[in-house]
């Protein structure tokens, strides 16, 4: 199978009420062990899976990584730690000119779950870098930004984030209780931002030990034409 050119993190993240207190690198030890059975209703419930051809072996989610052939753009990773939902989905990723592929799976899961916080991130490293953040929080209208990095036009935003901020509990631009401000856009940085929506699960932690299930998946027409607009670029 040929290699594919690009390096990327492609996951939506869920986190239903009760919303645990944020995890940091001492305290992500303590987050609820994996549930495979969970995972495999997530799986079957996504718009972007047609079918679930294989459940493979557990993995751990710092091991999950982008997309390295063809073969792994069938593979979904769910990851379900008590409250939180976590889904690594290569149909979630975006070209950044003609397709909405985050939005359509980000709406989805917003639509089925209206009260847990839904977070979407596609951040795709073609010869420029790509990324969008959705942010949707109970109560306040959703967050969307996305742009080029290193673009003179900066990030395309709708919603408030500010609000988004307030409502889950974190005054903006104090220290003592956030680790992000909005008080100069020009140097904020989304992947805090949706940090502390994650509960500091967006990303892996360098020592952690959380596990995700591992799906071989089936796609339908209309998935696989829009997976490849952004994977198979001339």
């Amino acid at each position: 199978m040929a290699a594919l050119p690009y390096s990327s993190a492609i996951r939506i993240t869920r986190v239903h009420p009760p919303v645990p207190a944020g995890y940091d690198r001492r305290t992500i030890a303590q987050a609820p062990a994996h549930d495979p059975v969970r995972a495999r209703r997530v799986v079957s419930e996504l718009s972007t899976v047609a079918g679930v051809v294989e459940e493979c072996e557990p993995m751990r989610r710092l091991d999950v990584g982008s997309p390295r052939t063809v073969a792994d753009l069938d593979r979904v990773t769910v990851g379900c730690w008590g409250g939180a939902v976590q889904i690594t989905d290569p149909a979630f990723g975006e070209d950044g000119i003609t397709t909405r592929n985050l939005d359509s799976a980000f709406d989805a899961q917003v639509t089925d779950h209206p009260d847990a916080r839904v977070i979407g991130v596609c951040e795709m490293d073609f010869s420029m870098s790509y990324v969008k953040y959705l942010l949707h929080v109970p109560g306040v209208p959703p967050v969307r930004a996305d742009g080029w990095d290193g673009t003179d036009g900066g990030m395309d935003l709708t919603g408030d984030p500010v609000r988004v901020l307030h409502a889950i509990g974190v005054p903006p631009g104090d220290p003592g209780n956030s680790p992000v401000s909005l008080d100069d856009l020009e140097r904020f940085l989304w992947s805090d931002y949706v940090d502390v929506a994650s509960c500091g699960l967006n990303q892996p932690f360098a020592d952690e030990s959380l596990m995700v299930s591992v799906f071989r998946v089936r796609r339908s027409e209309d998935i696989r034409d829009a997976m490849d607009e952004v994977w198979h670029r001339a």
